[in-house]
């Protein structure tokens, strides 16, 4: 679950480094595939979004790979969750701060799952 989280994350990123490329394109045969790159951000967020909750929904303890206090876990995942919907308010509004919030992103999902994200990326 945790090695899904991660990919989905550092999907996100890749997506979101890439939005400003796209936002600055012009018109033509490219038009129709910018048109999706919000779309397609805000898709993997929900991924990542849902994959989060479900996690927490059936056994936190997994997410992290060792018995943390519920509320420890429970606050992370807060604001990985918050963090996410600042990345999916970013893609509506073609936000210039998107790649760095992505990347936040990224960092923060591999420090709660500590050395196993580190791994992973």
């Amino acid at each position: 679950m945790a090695d899904t989280i991660i990919q989905l994350a550092q999907d996100l990123e890749w997506l979101g480094r890439e939005a400003p490329y796209f936002a600055g394109a012009a018109p033509g045969p490219l038009a129709d595939s910018t048109v999706d790159k919000p779309h397609e951000i805000l898709r993997t967020a929900e991924k990542l979004e849902r994959e989060l909750k479900s996690a927490i929904r059936y056994n936190p303890n997994s997410l992290v790979g060792v018995d943390y206090p519920l509320e420890s876990i429970l606050d992370s995942i807060a604001e990985l969750l918050t963090a996410i919907a600042e990345i999916k308010a970013a893609a509506l509004a073609a936000d210039r701060d998107l790649p760095a919030k992505v990347r936040q992103l990224t960092r923060m999902i591999e420090n709660t799952f500590g050395p196993m994200g580190a791994e992973a990326a």
